[in-house]
């Protein structure tokens, strides 16, 4: 019969192992990935300008847009109690809970203006005003996040409730984890709101994220970089200090030599390596970011001037000549540049333009700087 119990070196080892493991698991940001990080919430967050403005009925805007890896002790100084936090179950390309916090006063004026914004003064409560706010930030970032990293987001509101002590935050109940990302925006509605806004994602969601945007090669490489960098400023300073090389020839001790001017230190010219290296974030992923971008499109159908006196006796009837010619192709402009031409179309019940001559995609590219 075999003894089937380990020996103190195999309980030492899987000691050692597990202890290994527990190291790994605290989660750390490389610069790369917190530069990802940051344009990918920055893109997201600012899709909320649109959405906001349709639910609140005004104008709204989102402004400073800031991210901020803190420690979790930290992260518990810096909270201003109480606050109203609404608990976001993220899914999909990254999962977790994570939560947004608004101070209890702005969270009843967003409250308000959303009711008057429906029609429904009165005749709903706070929470359940406040909630349907939430949900739209949730669903309009989610949207954002989606569009920027080419991956699926998703999530469901969970619940909505004012802190008064850290310790009743959903992410404590959830877990505490060693570090937090908190994104902070400003929102601004009308005249009537101005406050500023904290989503914090824990640092696990955080670090799903940034895999989707930063591979394992991209990160070696830009730790490789680091690691290289102050080898190469070391070697540049040592090259600095070498002393002028001397003329072991020695020459008479005239009157010539010794007024003759030094020698001047000549060294190779160390030139900048311009060479393109691969970035983080591919032309292609930084491209896709960019096609979202809203731009106005302008149908001209000619212009003319007139002097202040024709056009103060503008009346109902008045006709203005343009300085086009019936039937010619009219301007179609993009944020007030030329880029095609086209004719007049009815589609249905609309008017509508078909394009006659085009630029070149590179030509329309060069417009748009």
């Amino acid at each position: 019969m075999t003894d089937d119990r380990l020996s103190k070196e195999e309980i030492n080892a899987l000691f050692h192992e597990a202890a290994v493991g527990k190291e790994e698991d605290v989660v750390s940001f490389h610069q790369v990935e917190k530069e990802a990080l940051s344009e990918l919430f920055s893109v997201a967050i600012g899709s909320l300008t649109t959405t906001l403005s349709s639910v609140f009925m005004q104008d709204v805007f989102v402004s400073n847009v800031a991210m901020e890896i803190l420690p979790e002790d930290r992260f518990q100084q810096e909270v201003s109690l109480p606050y109203v936090e609404a608990s976001i179950r993220y899914e999909g390309a990254a999962a977790g809970e994570t939560i947004m916090m608004v101070n209890p006063p702005d969270a009843q004026d967003m409250a308000d203006i959303w009711q008057v914004a429906k029609g429904d003064e009165g005749d709903e409560s706070v929470d359940k005003s406040l909630t349907a706010v939430m949900t739209g930030m949730m669903d309009s970032i989610h949207k954002g996040l989606s569009m920027a990293s080419g991956s699926s987001f998703s999530g469901s509101f969970t619940n909505l409730q004012v802190v008064s002590e850290y310790a009743n935050s959903v992410l404590v109940e959830k877990g505490t984890e060693p570090i937090y990302v908190d994104l902070t925006f400003e929102i601004s509605i009308g005249s009537i709101v101005h406050t500023v806004v904290h989503h914090v994602v824990p640092g696990s969601v955080a670090k799903q994220m940034s895999e989707l945007l930063v591979s394992a090669e991209d990160l070696q490489a830009a730790e490789q970089e680091e690691i290289q960098k102050p080898k190469e400023q070391e070697a540049e300073l040592q090259q600095s200090k070498q002393p002028e090389q001397v003329n072991e020839e020695k020459e008479p001790a005239t009157f010539a030599s010794r007024v003759k001017e030094p020698e001047p230190n000549i060294q190779n010219v160390q030139f900048t390596n311009f060479s393109q290296e691969d970035h983080p974030y591919s032309e292609q992923r930084n491209l896709n970011m960019l096609l979202d971008i809203p731009l106005q499109v302008t149908v001209e159908l000619g212009r003319t001037k007139r002097i202040v006196k024709d056009i103060l006796e503008l009346s109902h009837g008045s006709i203005l000549e343009l300085d086009k010619l019936a039937g010619e192709p009219v301007d179609i402009l993009i944020n007030s540049k030329l880029i095609a031409k086209g004719e007049v179309v009815v589609i249905d019940e609309n008017f509508g333009v078909r394009v006659t001559d085009i630029l070149s995609a590179a030509e329309r590219l060069s417009k748009l700087r």
